[in-house]
């Protein structure tokens, strides 16, 4: 199980996974994302910058043991993920995803959940990839990608999942920016102290403007598509 760390540099808190690994993701993953979201909401840091270990963003969900969990497990995994997700997609500071290495299916949530996203260059794979795995992509990761791609470019990443080199996250506007990865938190750094002068109810309350109706569309279908969704994992 990996933990999440919290350090500050300034206003901005670096929010971090790194379980050794690929930061693979269960359920005490996103309840901890949601744990350590809530003690920087409550602090005096004024943005975020999210980030993984150098070469995994994360991976997504642990297939490795999936296959052992029950049904109703499943049914808590997929609703933590969902829960996790939107309130990092609504988080009242500004968010800047330093994307560290491959991000697939969750990981690629988290990114497209934040405010910008910075990617580390290098032979790194990034993607909503359920489809291509046999499953379907629920609601709450496609409000995502809709908030963060253009439309003409959601069909390809989300129906199709396509699943893209940081240099193809650059091109179809999904990354705002790739660095050298020993280049990167410094990149996600500037953004974040960028964005920390925007922090206050003008910024809280406009996101929640823009991004709290399709969140809340998200929400509603969460339960109608929990068992079919946990019954394809695995």
């Amino acid at each position: 199980m990996a933990q999440w760390k919290i350090e500050r540099d300034g206003d901005v808190a670096i929010v971090s996974l790194d379980d050794g690994k690929a930061n693979a993701l269960l359920v005490p993953e996103f309840l901890g994302l949601e744990a350590a979201l809530d003690e920087v909401e409550k602090s005096n840091a004024l943005s975020v910058v999210l980030t993984g270990r150098p070469g995994f963003f994360s991976a997504g969900l642990n297939l490795k043991t999936l296959g052992g969990l029950s049904l109703d497990q499943k049914k808590e995994l997929v609703g933590a993920m969902g829960s996790a997700v939107l309130e990092l997609f609504l988080f009242p500071k500004p968010v800047v995803a330093a994307v560290s290495g491959h991000a697939l299916g969750g990981g690629a949530m988290f990114a497209l959940a934040a405010d910008l996203r910075i990617f580390a260059d290098g032979a790194f794979r990034f993607g909503l990839n359920e489809v291509q795995v046999g499953l379907f992509v629920p609601s709450y990761a496609i409000e995502l990608a809709r908030a963060a791609v253009s439309t003409s470019r959601l069909t390809d990443l989300v129906m199709h999942g396509r699943v893209l080199s940081p240099m193809e996250a650059l091109e179809m506007h999904v990354a705002d920016a790739v660095h050298a990865p020993d280049a990167l938190i410094n990149a996600a750094m500037i953004r974040a102290r960028d964005l920390a002068k925007l922090t206050g109810t003008g910024y809280a309350t406009t996101k929640k403007l823009v991004r709290g109706p399709a969140a809340e569309v998200a929400r509603g279908k969460i339960p109608a598509e929990l068992d079919s969704l946990a019954s394809m994992l695995g």
